[in-house]
């Protein structure tokens, strides 16, 4: 009698403490990162039963939507974005560098000296700030229809018997012959993305801003030719224009086999794995092509914590918030449902999925290459702002409603604009 006594007041205790606990909202971009961020929070509220979650995931718009959200009182409590807006929304989150310690038991410092340099700089302004915790880190890479290569005999770097990566011209011989052979609509999917438009005129030679923050695409008299070879991709049926005139989805043309090359990254590891379980169809990541140099940009996920005004409900995002962006707790959890890289150096995460220790190498070689003045430009709020006109204003040119000299004069009027309503670079 007394242990079912027992049993009974603490089932009593533990509904008590569901009813009195928090339920805490978070919205987060991305439907792969959307699912595990399920996962994670499923294996959370297996420790913290008391905290209950609504989870709203938005694939597209996603800036907008937060932004309204954040600006008109009803926000979340967490928010899990893309690093290039880190600054936009920084100013609405919670330092969290006063409750690493308590939650962690680490200090700040420790904290932040085991996350690679690239995404340490994401997180917070100053060594003593930590306004995000990283999810996981992203870099841009090829990926390439194993079979669609094959049956045009081409041999791609650096899994596919060749070592070095393509030169520029090699790489648009390569979309032509793919194409051509396979009988594809087009070669190469690439995002409408300004992140990978910025790693395109990069390993070519080109800055969109320099490491002070002044606009220079219109001033390097290489730009204007580089560019140019960005549009004749679309307008040869290279690339599907629709993908950048009217979103079209990349990921779709790329995995339903209209394409045979996508450029974009390591995230695409999960959806991947996936269509070769359920199609057959084989894919592999490659190398970027190289021109002046060769080398993936840095990206990712990050977290943060929204200063709602509600005690309670800060209070426990915080503590899910550190949960989730610390190596051999929630952070790994997320990776592994996502595959995607740790953020932690040297910290290794047991995917069960053999073809992961293939492809990490390939990640890992293009964001090591990567230079280090990609991070500081793409880190303050003028990239964050100027990140929608770039690619419009490139997406008009490639729909023929204007030319790249009338683009470059708009994007210099944008900047300007920008420049004046921050009152300065930063």
């Amino acid at each position: 009698m007394r242990s079912r006594l027992m049993v009974l007041g603490f089932l009593l205790l533990l509904f008590a403490g569901i009813l009195l606990g928090v339920k805490l909202t978070i919205f987060s971009a991305g439907a792969s990162e959307g699912q595990a961020l399920d996962a994670a929070i499923a294996e959370y509220k297996k420790l913290h039963p008391e905290v209950e979650f609504e989870h709203v995931n938005i694939t597209s718009g996603w800036q907008e939507k937060f932004s309204l959200a954040l600006m008109s009182g009803d926000a979340p409590d967490l928010i899990a974005i893309t690093v290039p807006y880190a600054d936009y929304f920084r100013s609405y989150l919670i330092d969290l560098a006063p409750y690493v310690e308590k939650h962690l038991g680490i200090s700040l410092k420790e904290y932040k000296d085991s996350m690679y340099d690239v995404v340490r700089a994401y997180v917070g302004k100053t060594e003593d700030e930590l306004t995000y915790v990283p999810l996981y880190l992203t870099v841009h890479s090829l990926w390439v229809n194993v079979d669609y290569f094959e049956k045009a005999g081409i041999p791609y770097p650096p899994l596919g018997g060749r070592d070095e990566p393509w030169t520029w011209e090699e790489f648009v011989d390569v979309l032509r012959t793919v194409k051509k052979v396979n009988k594809l609509p087009a070669a190469m999917s690439f995002s409408y993305s300004t992140e990978r438009l910025f790693n395109y005129l990069a390993v070519r030679g080109v800055k969109v801003l320099d490491e002070n923050l002044d606009l220079v695409l219109d001033k390097d008299p290489r730009a204007k030719k580089v560019l140019q070879d960005f549009v004749d991709l679309f307008k040869e049926e290279l690339v599907p224009a629709p993908e950048w005139i009217a979103q079209q989805s990349d990921i779709n043309d790329f995995l339903g086999g209209i394409t045979a090359v996508h450029w974009s990254g390591s995230w695409m590891c999960r959806s991947i794995i996936d269509i070769m379980k359920q199609t057959g169809k084989r894919f592999a990541p490659a190398y970027v092509p190289k021109d002046v140099d060769w080398f993936g940009i840095n990206g990712g996920h990050i977290f943060g914590v929204v200063r709602t005004g509600d005690k309670k409900r800060e209070e426990e995002a915080i503590k899910f918030a550190l949960w989730i962006g610390q190596k051999g707790l929630g952070n790994d959890v997320f990776n592994k449902a996502l595959l995607g890289i740790s953020p932690f150096k040297g910290h290794e995460i047991d995917y069960g999925v053999p073809e992961m220790n293939e492809w990490i190498p390939v990640f890992q070689t293009l964001i090591e290459r990567a230079p280090s003045w990609i991070v500081p430009v793409r880190t303050c709020e003028l990239w964050a702002r100027l990140y929608d006109p770039l690619r419009t204003q490139i997406a008009m040119v490639i729909g023929d409603q204007q030319n790249l000299d009338d683009a470059l004069k708009n994007i210099r009027k944008e900047y300007e604009t920008i420049l004046e309503e921050l009152g300065g670079k930063r």
